[in-house]
């Protein structure tokens, strides 16, 4: 896709500055209160991801696009709290594979609650067409950036 100079620029500069203060938002700690108080977001992310299977270390890091050397000690903070365990896959004794505990799938489930009714909020300020068209862009936008991170 050719870059085009007619405002772009300027448009990619608001843009960022605007994902920067939703990230710093989504970031935010006060934003996990209840259950998940005190968690970081990258625990949160971790749980997140997680709560779908177990992963090997490598295929949590590729998921949370962190070095798998971050991962490894994330893994190791998740187990210390009682979140996750690591155990051997079952075909094939080699490989660690990290599940979570009943705790941490417990925590996982209520921070997903949590962010369904942040994000429920939000909506709620918009448009019936613009909630869609902000659900459709946000997508949109993901799978270009995934697409641009892959790339690199």
């Amino acid at each position: 896709m050719s870059r085009d100079s007619s405002g772009t620029a300027e448009l990619a500069a608001e843009l960022s500055g605007r994902w920067h203060e939703l990230g710093a938002v989504l970031r935010s700690r006060r934003l996990h209160g209840g259950a998940v108080s005190g968690l970081t977001p990258t625990t949160l992310r971790a749980l997140a991801v997680l709560e779908a299977g177990g992963l090997r270390v490598g295929e949590l890091a590729e998921h949370m696009a962190v070095e798998e050397t971050t991962a490894t000690r994330l893994v190791d903070r998740l187990e210390q709290a009682g979140f996750a365990v690591r155990s051997r896959a079952a075909d094939d004794r080699r490989v660690i594979v990290v599940t979570l505990t009943r705790e941490g799938r417990r925590l996982a489930r209520a921070a997903e609650q949590q962010r369904r009714r942040f994000w429920e909020d939000v909506l709620a300020t918009l448009e019936p067409g613009e909630r869609r068209e902000l659900v459709r862009l946000t997508a949109k936008a993901a799978e270009a950036a995934q697409a641009e991170l892959v790339a690199r």
